[in-house]
């Protein structure tokens, strides 16, 4: 619930919370790698990865970050239940990249996370933040396209 509040744009600004929430993701993960295999198994493995993901993009850990939404997106067969991982996954890769001013590589990304899943929690607040992204893809393009502002005459 935090990551679909928004709670890490709070969480991301305190690096010793962060690094807190990262040590307990750790530990759940261990727990989970540990535990006998469920039909949640995946899932959980999935959501812990996302928010792992998330804060070691806050900590500029990038390439960290970026095996974690990764593996979020390479588990989509295995994925049972929080359909909502892989959208969020691709768009978080996505804001990564857009970070790295990768944003020929976010593109594909951002587009088949708005295409390619629908019916899952939270989908309008996920389809909103990938419009704003799309958005300022755009807006970027028409500035690196655009002159200084001297007219050719």
């Amino acid at each position: 619930m935090m990551y679909l509040w928004n709670g890490f744009s709070v969480l991301g600004r305190d690096p010793q919370l962060t690094e807190d929430t990262l040590s307990t993701l750790c530990e759940a993960e261990s727990r989970l790698q540990e535990a006998p295999v469920s039909e949640y198994t995946e899932d959980d493995i999935c959501s812990v990865l996302l928010l792992k993901g998330l804060c070691l993009k806050h900590q500029g850990r990038a390439w960290q970050a970026e095996q974690c939404f990764t593996h979020v997106h390479q588990s989509e067969k295995k994925i049972k239940f929080d359909h909502h991982l892989v959208p969020n996954a691709l768009l978080e890769l996505s804001l990564l990249y857009m970070q790295q001013r990768r944003g020929e590589d976010a593109i594909p990304l951002l587009r088949r996370a708005k295409n390619n899943y629908k019916n899952y929690s939270m989908e309008s607040r996920t389809l909103f933040r990938i419009h704003a992204a799309l958005s300022k893809l755009k807006a970027g393009e028409s500035e690196e396209n655009s002159t200084d502002g001297a007219s050719a005459s």
